[in-house]
């Protein structure tokens, strides 16, 4: 059975051009802009992401009005195994859009059902009359509206580029990475690799005097220049993206440099893979260098953990697995010459400033969730109400838990983060059956690499309320979803 030959709208490759445009303005600005935690570079993200959003609208109508050809053209060359995956990868995307729509309704009824909001100009409430609670409720509606917006954002984000990357082309190399998805992974490390040039540049350039974030500007809080970190305010943030980072680029060299070596027997280095070696190394020392000290905590277990993976991945080339760790060790290096004299007094100091004053955050939080009930405090109110059950306890203003899970739990309440949890399950399983596919496994597995480093630095910091950290978070979510990285199959024309 011949494939039926349509030709690709013009409109539609427009909408697809388009789309990629969007989806590499959010990887490049989103750290650039102060980390996305001002106001005006959130909705700048949000109205993005919207952007991307009306596009897939547009694109399915157009597959939808000119009969797009189907996923998968020939079922007789698909096996009863592959069968099977592509069914339970189907239902997985039904399941996770399912709970992703869920997740925004729930954020959304707890909005609308507000018992209070905050005013952070004034420091007052007000309160709202004929509540239901019976539903899901928020006592800040200022805050939960904030994050239903930026949800919905990122909820886009994450199909428009899995739409965007089943569209590319089909390659006769069977091998042969995703064109588009290359291209994407090759953005997010070179622009990690130049920012963290610029913060390395930038942190020795104030020394131990009040710092500005890009030379630009003097944040409010955490002026210090040790506690900032480039263009983010604070330098933990910095050292969660960073640690996001260099997995990529480490996963990415070494699946193009396997590709090179295994493809009509090519040399290594032939091509553009060389690039990401300097993009390793900066990425990989910049977490020591910020002087956060989960960051280090983080970069030297996942280093660990990549040295191991190279050994269990059994790449075939020597010089391969040699390149990769000489990188590291470059990184490692570098990071102790520039980073360990700032540091070293921080960690010496761990346990007798009980990690910042975390710990007393943490067993408040604790009381707070046994007072706010089944359905927490609402979305994006923990700044409001901590400055009330937090008043007696701190001298410091408080927007975070310092551990997003305390944090998920006391403000999405009990039903949020049941649905939260079955959403990572969810994606989850579909990553184990995408990790069947040998052809993109070293690639996969590091980028599940870098999503375990931030879920660990979660724990002791608030990397998952960070716009410019959740969105390649999202991106890598999407990508790992993905049922085919190379060989892609599910093309719309041809």
């Amino acid at each position: 059975m011949k494939d039926r030959k349509i030709k690709e709208p013009i409109l539609h490759s427009l909408a697809d051009k388009f789309t990629e445009i969007l989806i590499f303005f959010t990887i490049v600005f989103s750290p650039w802009a102060f980390g996305s935690t001002e106001y005006w570079s959130i909705w700048v993200m949000n109205f993005t992401a919207y952007g991307i959003g009306i596009l897939l609208i547009l694109k399915w109508i157009i597959r939808r009005t000119n009969f797009s050809s189907s996923i998968i053209n020939d079922k007789n060359n698909i096996n009863l195994k592959q069968n099977r995956f592509h069914l339970i990868n189907k239902f997985g995307n039904i399941l996770s859009a399912s709970l992703m729509l869920l997740l925004l309704g729930y954020i959304l009824i707890s909005a609308i059902n507000a018992r209070a909001s905050f005013n952070l100009e004034t420091n007052e409430y007000s309160y709202f009359e004929n509540i239901n609670k019976i539903f899901p409720h928020s006592y800040d509606a200022r805050g939960t509206w904030f994050v239903f917006w930026q949800y919905l954002g990122l909820v886009i984000l994450f199909w428009g580029t899995r739409d965007w990357l089943a569209g590319a082309p089909i390659s006769r190399i069977s091998i042969s990475l995703n064109p588009r998805l290359k291209r994407l992974f090759f953005v997010i490390c070179l622009n990690g690799g130049v920012l963290s040039i610029v913060c390395i540049v930038q942190r020795f350039y104030y020394g131990d005097f009040l710092g500005k974030l890009l030379f630009l500007i003097e944040p409010s809080i955490n002026n210090p220049n040790n506690s900032q970190f480039g263009p983010f305010a604070y330098r933990s943030n910095a050292a969660s993206y960073l640690n996001l980072i260099w997995p990529i680029s480490l996963g990415l060299f070494m699946q193009l440099g396997q590709q090179n070596l295994d493809y009509g027997k090519k040399r290594f280095g032939n091509g553009a893979e060389l690039i990401l070696i300097p993009c390793i190394i900066l990425t990989a020392c910049g977490p020591i260098i910020s002087s956060a000290r989960g960051g280090m905590f983080v970069m030297i277990g996942l280093i660990i953990l990549a040295s191991i993976s190279m050994l269990a991945l059994k790449i075939s080339s020597k010089f391969l697995r040699l390149s990769t760790l000489i990188s590291l060790s470059a990184g490692v290096i570098v990071a102790y010459y520039l980073g360990w004299e700032k540091i070293e007094p921080r960690l010496m100091t761990i346990f007798m400033d009980k990690m910042s004053y975390r710990t007393e955050n943490y067993w408040s939080t604790l009381e707070m969730i046994k007072d706010y009930g089944v359905f927490g405090s609402g979305p994006g109110s923990f700044e409001a109400i901590a400055q009330f059950e937090l008043n007696d306890k701190v001298t410091v203003w408080q927007s975070w838990v310092h551990n997003d899970y305390l944090e998920f739990y006391l403000t999405f309440g009990k039903p949020g983060s049941a649905i939260i949890v079955i959403l990572i399950l969810t994606l989850t399983t579909q990553f184990l059956t995408t990790l069947l596919d040998r052809g993109t496994r070293a690639l996969k597995w590091f980028l599940l690499l870098s999503l375990i480093g931030v879920f660990i630095h979660a724990v002791a910091d608030f990397p998952l309320q960070v716009l410019s950290i959740l969105i390649p978070i999202c991106i890598i979510t999407s990508v790992l979803s993905n049922t085919n990285l190379n060989n892609l199959r599910n093309v719309y024309w041809h």
